[in-house]
This record gives structure tokens, sequence and C-alpha cells, in this order.
């Protein structure tokens, strides 16, 4: 029987080889990575443009409905609109927040694959800040620069404040970015007294490493 010589496979099959098994790798890691941000910020959008569409069918501008009675002075849905930002801040500036949430979108794409791996308090803050302000951008588009407000909560007679899902989406966004934040700093500031410690303790050792050879 003759021996059966293997054949080399060409370098540049080979290499397209391994391109297509990386690629095929690659896109599990990379739906996990997008996963999180589509699924958050499209709950917001789907929550609070599904809210706002039945406070407009079934409420008329400055009526109230109390979905609980019995906390009805301190929380009810009544139909409102700004020009502003979250919570009604700022009500003339309509087409600069417009713009402002645009540009914030497209920063957070941009930033958000960039994100390390462990950072996902992050990524999650950035899917509720995304999905928040796209809302929010919907209504202005559709609605000559107002965004629809529902969520009026009543602290006093004379302190109150009609806002709607996505402001606290973003709210939350926004809290969750800062903890996420110092608990990075806070991180960066212990790795880097143990790297210190570790040098003094080096240090250390070849002081006393230099001093028994010498007493040699």
């Amino acid at each position: 029987m003759s021996e059966q010589i293997p054949q080399e496979i060409p370098v540049e099959m080979a290499s397209t080889q391994d391109n297509t098994a990386k690629r095929k790798h690659s896109w599990p890691a990379f739906l996990r990575r997008w996963a999180l941000l589509i699924v958050i910020a499209g709950a917001v959008i789907g929550i609070d443009q599904t809210a706002k569409m039945l406070v407009i069918e079934r409420l008329k501008l400055g009526q109230s409905w109390e979905p609980i009675p019995q906390i009805g002075n301190l929380i009810r849905v009544t139909r409102s609109y700004n020009t502003g930002a979250a919570f009604g801040m700022l009500p003339q500036a309509a087409d600069i927040f417009l713009l402002l949430a645009i540009v914030t979108i497209a920063a957070f794409i941009i930033t958000y694959p960039k994100l390390p791996s462990h950072a996902w308090l992050s990524r999650l803050s950035i899917a509720l800040i995304s999905g928040g302000a796209l809302s929010n951008a919907i209504d202005r588009i559709r609605w000559d620069g107002h965004v629809i407000d529902y969520v009026h909560v009543q602290i006093t007679p004379t302190l109150s404040n009609i806002s709607n899902f996505a402001d606290h989406a973003i709210t939350v966004g926004v809290v969750l970015l800062l903890i996420d934040q110092w608990r990075t700093d806070r991180r960066e500031k212990q790795q880097e007294s143990a790297q210190n410690a570790e040098m003094a303790d080096a240090e250390q050792a070849d002081i006393l490493i230099d001093n028994s050879t010498a007493q040699r």
C-alpha cells in the first residue's frame, strides 16, 4: 500500500479560514455587547411612547386620572407638555435640547463598545439615558418641539412636577453612571495602593539582601 502524503493547505486559504472562524466567534460577543443597550433602550422607548399615546387618547390637556385613588393626592396621571428639558426645565430651548439629545445619543453609541467588560453598570446607565433621550426626541419631532408629560407628583399644595417615564429613565441612568464612575475611581486607587505596597516590599527586600551581602 502506498503511503498517502498529506497535502499542504495554501497560506491564503488558511488565512481565509482563520478570518472566517474569528468572525464566527466574534458575532456572539458583538451581540452580547450590544444586547443590553438595544433591549433596555428599546424597553424605555416602548413603555414611554405607549403611555404617552394612551394619555393622548384618553385625557384632555390638563385632565387628570388617579389609577390608585388612595395616593391620588401624591401621584396621579395628568396630561401635560413642555418644550424644555427633563422635568420641564428651560422651557424655551426645545430646538437646543433636540440637538443635544441627538449629539448625546451619538456620543454614547461611539463610547459604548469601548467600555471594559466589567463596566456593566455604565452600559446599563447608557442604555437608560439613550432610551429616555431618544423617546423625548421622538416627541419633539412629532409634536413640534413639545414633549408629552403625564407623571404628576404633588408633594405639597404649591410644590408639584409633571414628567414622564423617559425623564425618570434618564435620571436613574445619570445616577448609575456617577455610581459606576465612583466605583471605578475607588478600584483604581486600590490597585495603585496595592502596586505601591508591592514596590515598597520589593525595595525593602532588596535592601535586606544588600545588607546581608555586605555583612558577609
